[in-house]
């Protein structure tokens, strides 16, 4: 429901930010749910806070391969991924590295210069 804007469940509405939590609090290493999450602008789980960056890092940490989430930490500056730092262009570089049809991440290393 949370790629879908949310909806009902048994008669009650859900945003989709609270879908991806929920998903989350089934399955904390969902990265699929990490991501939208951080798209949706962040969100508490599990008791903490965590804002978009950290969303895609948590996405990362849960499956390193996913280029999405390469390119959604690269419009949030970078980060550090498993200890080790990464720029805005190197993100694009992973994200294009596991999907060279990655538009996004094309645009984004352009953009980058």
């Amino acid at each position: 429901l949370g790629a879908e804007g949310g909806g009902m469940v048994d008669g009650r509405n859900f945003r989709s930010s609270v879908c991806y939590i929920k998903a989350l609090s089934l399955d904390p290493k969902n990265a699929f749910a990490w991501c939208g999450l951080g798209a949706e602008g962040g969100g508490e789980v599990h008791g903490q806070r965590h804002n978009r960056k950290e969303c895609y890092i948590e996405a990362l940490s849960s499956d390193p391969k996913n280029a999405c989430a390469w390119s959604y930490l690269a419009t949030e500056g970078g980060g550090e991924v498993e200890g080790q730092s990464y720029s805005s262009k190197d993100c694009y570089i992973e994200a294009l590295s596991l999907d060279p049809r990655n538009t996004c991440a094309w645009c984004g290393l352009g953009a980058e210069g």
